[in-house]
């Protein structure tokens, strides 16, 4: 009966359990395809998730919930509701109609499947990822360059004086950074994104971005980028379009300057090393000519950095200065008394510092297994309720400890750590009950936003010296290397920041109103793009998209957001903290209460608006990469 519709029997059954969000079995099936050591449950909890997104597809496809809340949203109740939860009622209606219940029956079902079919064709491509068992072999004096642990780690492993390297994160960045031999360097890369790459990953983002496109044109879009767009900060593509143009613009100049400088360096290096120089900065030769202009011009060696950022130092110590920070404080739980999925895992209770209530609990699972979700990433596995906190897990691929040394991080593993655990900050701060559905999500062209200002923190001095402690001696970072690695923190950013919007465009372009509809469409498309933004060919055949993951996931037409939130980042950085003290506990408190607390609820600029004390802008972005 729609004459009968209130907010206690339509509206709150949606703001509360048992819905997809807060149900703690939904999320270890889930969550599981992504940890478990066992290759049976992974495959078995991959299938679960996919029953569930259909689970989730279904749910939004109720046509009787939604007249009802469609009923209740002209009443005069619903008119008098509080801005939380008519922010609720509207997110609700919008959600429902994006769902295609404005649609006729046939469609509504054709809509259904291709949804399905979608979410399917994502979870092969990232069960390519997550199994991939790559193995390529190289003698020490391939290797030269890379460290002597690293090398030493490594040998012997499957084959007789060869070092074994897989595709994983600890093994492909010190290489790429590293390793002084470039044809080391191109093996390593090609088999990243090279046209044998993770079995038929390619051929997958076709499907992807075919079915998404057809989803779309269905509910009235002229492209997913479109239909993504919408609902974020940014508000529409061409929105985006304006601002990835205008960043281009302003970074190319600085950029082709940055380009110069690493190839004068590669040229001087091949006459040290007695080789020919090509005359070309090629893909595999950016992040080690980065990484050599940091030590030969700044004196930043990461290798030598690393010995002061042993990592359960690096751990406890951000820890504290979150606690600090934010007026909170983490209990470890014991040994057995949680669920979990390997030994190695951690986890954590949070208190609020002031009243001692518990918030919530996070998972710390730092170190790379095989089947293990290859990236660092956050997952919310379960979602904050009227009767218990949000759960979170941070899963990473730090380097392990060996039983001669301990595991020591790069500054910039220092920094990903740092950053990830903003985003464990961030879901389990937020508050209200209507937090608890996706329908309070965070904009991804936001999400980020938080976690990327957190990064100022560890290039700090006050903070650099508590992270930093030499895994030997116990000494902090020498102040003259902790200035010369703040001196370098934006040296070659331009460069870097093309490679950005390089991503961005590239995702943009094969969501948007045209997309490539084969394989050598795509392979056309990255060809162009990436020399003509990035200023770096695309060797012949390889395709960033092989294994570019967040395409193939809720960041799809989003990877602009990374960008976008940096500019929102520096603004509150220099905004509040850095005038006013990064480790000040006000300013914490109010991040806290004004920026994380509020979650994905009402109007996104009006909070910053609030923290800030007037409207956000780029200049503190601007300033930082040497623009202004």
């Amino acid at each position: 009966n729609l004459s009968e519709v209130t907010f206690e029997n339509t509206v709150f059954k949606l703001m509360t359990p048992p819905n997809y969000k807060t149900n703690p079995q939904v999320a270890a099936c889930k969550f599981l395809q992504h940890c478990s050591t066992d290759s049976e449950i992974r495959e078995a909890a991959s299938k679960a998730g996919s029953e569930f997104a259909k689970s989730r597809v279904l749910g939004r496809m109720r046509k009787d919930v939604y007249e009802r809340l469609k009923a209740y949203s002209l009443t005069d109740e619903c008119k008098n509701l509080d801005s939380y939860n008519q922010h609720f009622v509207k997110s609700a209606l919008q959600d429902f109609e994006r769902a295609g219940l404005a649609l006729s029956e046939e469609d509504g079902n054709r809509l259904q499947q291709l949804l399905e079919q979608d979410t399917a064709v994502c979870d092969e491509y990232k069960k390519n990822l997550g199994n991939d068992d790559t193995k390529l072999f190289f003698t020490e004096d391939q290797l030269k360059g890379c460290s002597r642990d690293f090398i030493q780690d490594r040998l012997g492993k499957d084959e007789k004086g060869k070092c074994t390297i897989t595709l994983k994160y600890p093994d492909i960045i010190p290489i790429g950074q590293t390793c002084e031999i470039a044809e080391t360097r191109r093996a390593v890369a090609e088999a990243r994104e090279g046209p044998n790459a993770y079995k038929n990953n390619l051929e997958l983002v076709v499907q992807g971005i075919t079915l998404r496109k057809k989803i779309a044109t269905l509910l009235g879009f002229q492209s997913w980028a479109e239909f993504i767009c919408t609902k974020r900060m940014s508000g529409s593509y061409q929105t985006v379009d304006k601002f990835l143009t205008n960043l281009q613009t302003k970074l190319e100049e600085s950029g082709k300057k940055d380009h110069e400088t690493l190839l004068k360096l590669k040229e001087d290096h091949c006459k040290n090393l007695g080789v020919d120089f090509d005359g070309i900065l090629n893909a595999w030769d950016t992040g080690f000519y980065g990484d050599r202009l940091l030590v030969t011009k700044y004196g930043v060696d990461a290798e030598k950095i690393k010995e002061y950022f042993p990592l359960d130092h690096v751990v406890e110590t951000t820890l504290d200065i979150y606690q600090e920070l934010l007026s909170l404080i983490f209990e470890e739980l014991p040994k057995g008394t949680y669920w979990t999925w390997h030994k190695e895992v951690r986890c954590f209770q949070v208190k609020d510092k002031e009243s001692g209530s518990p918030i919530g609990y996070f998972y710390l699972d730092l170190h790379p297994r095989q089947g293990k979700y290859g990236h660092a990433a956050i997952f919310h596995l379960v979602k904050r309720t009227a009767s218990h906190g949000a759960v979170d897990c941070m899963l990473c691929n730090l380097p392990a400890s060996t039983p001669d040394k301990p595991s020591l991080l790069r500054h910039q593993n220092v920094v990903t750590f740092f950053h990830e655990f903003g985003h464990i900050m961030h879901a389990i701060c937020t508050e209200g009950i209507g937090n608890s559905t996706r329908l309070a999500k965070c904009p991804r062209d936001f999400v980020e936003a938080p976690s990327q200002m957190l990064e100022n923190w560890v290039w700090q001095k006050q903070v650099l010296e508590r992270l930093a402690k030499h895994y030997q001696t116990n000494e902090s970072l020498p102040d003259k290397t902790l200035e010369s690695m703040i001196r370098a923190k934006h040296v070659n950013v331009a460069f870097s920041s093309l490679r950005q919007i390089y991503l961005s465009r590239l995702d943009l372009e094969i969501h948007g109103p045209n997309p490539p509809t084969t394989v050598e469409e795509i392979q056309a498309l990255v060809d162009r793009l990436r020399p003509s933004i990035s200023l770096v060919e695309n060797p012949p055949g390889w395709a960033t998209l092989r294994t570019f993951a967040h395409l193939m996931n809720q960041y799809s037409a989003s990877y602009y957001g990374y960008m976008w939130a940096e500019v929102l980042s520096a603004d509150m950085f220099a905004t509040r903290f850095e005038k006013e003290g990064v480790m000040n506990p006000k300013v914490g408190m109010d991040y806290r209460k004004m920026i994380l607390a509020p979650g994905g609820t009402h109007n996104l600029n009006d909070h910053l608006t609030k923290f800030l004390g007037r409207s956000t802008n780029n200049e503190a972005f601007l300033k930082s990469r040497g623009i202004l």
